[in-house]
């Protein structure tokens, strides 16, 4: 007869292979590699003091929104505290269609301290990219999704926590970029090679107890 506390050692072993934690679909970067003329962002006129506009990557239109207001140039513009309200900690990019896999920025800070780049997608995923300092250009940061995948950037989200206010962000980019996925981990390695010796185990204890009832 099968011993049970060997099967019962085989499943599970079999099911902790077969449970490994998805991988999420969207991860943090700061590459450059995407970052050309085409996948630039474009504001087709300035504003001031708005806390809603429009821009646009070649002919796909981005929604932003802003928490306070903000103004920008025209053109490849950077975003800058609005002149009625020196706050600003937030700010949503929104493309109208699901077509990017990339997004990356760069910027300055008031105060040295962390921004988050929250990413609409299944896991919803928040990156920090902590001890930013003060007065000097950060970035880029970002993020981009893992080949194969299938997924979009459908909205993104970068904010500080107060008091730790922008002064800038500027060279914003979407694009179609894409990253390998993560290697396995030493722990998922081992669970996998556990699942696989307790399988074989198993059929090699039902082979040998074969062998003996025809003996």
């Amino acid at each position: 007869m099968i011993n049970l506390r060997t099967t019962a050692i085989a499943i599970s072993t079999a099911a902790a292979m077969f449970s490994v934690p998805a991988q999420a679909d969207i991860v943090s970067s700061t590459s450059t590699s995407w970052q050309t003329s085409s996948t630039s962002w474009n504001v087709d006129l300035s504003n001031n003091n708005v806390s809603n506009f429009t821009a646009h990557v070649g002919t796909e239109l981005i929604n932003v929104s802003a928490v306070g207001v903000v103004d920008t140039g025209s053109g490849n513009a950077t975003v800058t505290p609005g002149t009625k309200d020196t706050k600003f900690t937030s700010i949503t990019f929104n493309p109208v269609n699901n077509v990017f896999t990339s997004f990356s920025f760069q910027g300055q800070l008031d105060i040295l301290g962390s921004i988050f780049v929250e990413v609409n997608d299944n896991f919803g995923n928040t990156f920090t990219f902590s001890n930013v300092p003060a007065n000097a250009l950060f970035g880029p940061f970002g993020a981009a999704a893992v080949a194969g995948t299938g997924q979009y950037i459908d909205k993104v989200t970068v904010y500080s926590a107060l008091p730790e206010n922008f002064k800038s962000i500027k060279d914003i980019d979407f694009g179609q970029f894409t990253v390998a996925g993560a290697v396995p981990e030493p722990a998922t390695w081992a669970m996998m090679l556990l699942g696989f010796f307790g399988v074989g185990f198993l059929a090699y204890r039902r082979k040998n107890q074969g062998h003996t009832r025809l003996a």
